[in-house]
């Protein structure tokens, strides 16, 4: 196992030792992220880094620009995951190998996350675009927290609170290098003794980080899964509610009108992302996910009815662990089947939808004469069997091609 992502690391890291590549995708049939319909025959080209062209009709060969065939194969933007674990190399290379060229990672153990980020946009590894939060701010945040930020100390026996404290505690991972905040409006559902029904954080506690956050250009991402901490984290500005599987109607009519986007994570509030062992707090676990199932997939539902952004993802790591393999293509095959998206909702909530949520989509989140060059091809058609988008072809990022299968 080990050597096997140890070549396949040297393999995609020997392709980020040279500048951006300047290539043709001839013959695609081209999906663009927006919603818009398949067109066949296009041609897709790429120069340092972002997409130069994108035409109907073959471009001129030119000398050291390489031309790939990709015979009507269907090329997508590349996925993004706008809520994923991923603190690791490893498990970065796994992301991008499913096909995600973005991900917003949100909450960091011991800034694991942050020093991977880095090392991808240094060009030492492969992986998606991190955007990270270096924490999770809510009132008893862990011990993990605390070591990364012992000027809390004090609140290990205690709580976090306060909307003065919250606002020096967002100012605190911004000075780590936070990419976005989060921070937590209830209880977990993951772990077996806290109660996901529970609010956290008050709605002025979650409004000093949004204006913490806004100061310096960042948005906040609540988690979220109580009624009355999803009604919380809207009216105090929120970006996004990660989660809200008791959001209410006149939560999910607020949302609308302030354009809070909705991240469900379908896919780990599902059997998929089950502790598989036989302990209490395993059988706990299991048993929560069958009651939390339900009113997840309705409020999916009637957000979707009611005009709600929805973004796609996994909570997952990319690792060994419950949730590590949970992919993208899971989470859009439920928001077809349970949350009314159509086909072409489903690719958008994991492509443009997650750009504009995570305030990108001016450089990526669709193919478009001028955007990074992020971009991910599949041997079928995604929109007629979902089970394609498990097995990209090519994987495209920032302009380089960092996987690509035999054949093409």
């Amino acid at each position: 196992m080990i050597l096997r992502y140890i070549a396949a690391l040297t393999l995609a890291a020997a392709a980020l030792t040279a500048s951006a590549e300047g290539f043709d995708l001839v013959n695609v049939t081209l999906v663009d992220g927006t919603g818009a319909d398949p067109r066949p025959g296009v041609s897709v080209s790429v120069r340092e880094g972002r997409i130069a062209a994108i035409g109907e009709t073959v471009p001129a060969a030119v000398a050291g620009i390489r031309q790939i065939d990709m015979k009507g194969r269907f090329l997508l933007p590349g996925l993004i995951d706008s809520h994923a674990h991923i603190e690791s190399p490893a498990a970065a290379l796994r992301a991008l190998q499913s096909g995600v060229t973005t991900a917003r990672v949100l909450g960091d153990n011991y800034l694991q996350a942050v020093y991977t980020r880095d090392l991808v946009k240094r060009g030492s590894v492969p992986g998606p675009e991190l955007l990270v939060s270096p924490g999770h701010i809510r009132p008893k945040p862990g011990i993990a927290f605390f070591m990364v930020y012992p000027e809390f100390a004090d609140a290990i026996d205690g709580e976090l609170r306060g909307p003065d404290r919250i606002a020096t505690a967002t100012r605190a991972l911004i000075a780590k290098g936070a990419d976005v905040i989060k921070v937590g409006a209830s209880e977990r559902a993951g772990l077996a003794h806290t109660d996901p029904r529970r609010p956290e954080l008050t709605e002025a506690e979650i409004h000093a980080a949004v204006t913490e956050a806004a100061n310096k250009g960042l948005y906040v991402a609540a988690h979220a899964h109580a009624r009355e901490g999803c009604a919380n984290a809207v009216r105090a500005g929120v970006r996004s509610i990660e989660h809200g599987t008791w959001v209410d109607d006149e939560t999910l009519a607020e949302m609308k009108r302030r354009g809070t986007y909705f991240v469900p994570t379908l896919a780990a509030m599902s059997p998929l992302a089950d502790p598989k062992g036989n302990s209490t707090d395993d059988v706990t676990l299991r048993l929560r996910t069958q009651a939390m199932m339900g009113p997840l997939r309705a409020a999916v539902r009637k957000a979707h009815a009611m005009g709600v952004t929805i973004a796609a993802s996994t909570d997952g790591s990319y690792t060994d662990d419950d949730t590590g393999g949970l992919r993208v293509a899971h989470d859009i095959a439920l928001l077809r089947e349970f949350g009314g998206l159509s086909t072409l909702e489903s690719i958008t909530a994991a492509t443009l939808n997650g750009a504009r949520l995570a305030g990108i989509d001016s450089r990526t989140g669709a193919i478009r004469v001028g955007l990074e060059a992020d971009l991910v091809a599949y041997d079928g058609d995604p929109l007629a069997d979902g089970r394609t988008l498990f097995e990209p072809r090519l994987v495209v990022s920032d302009g380089r091609i960092l996987v690509e299968g035999l054949g093409l």
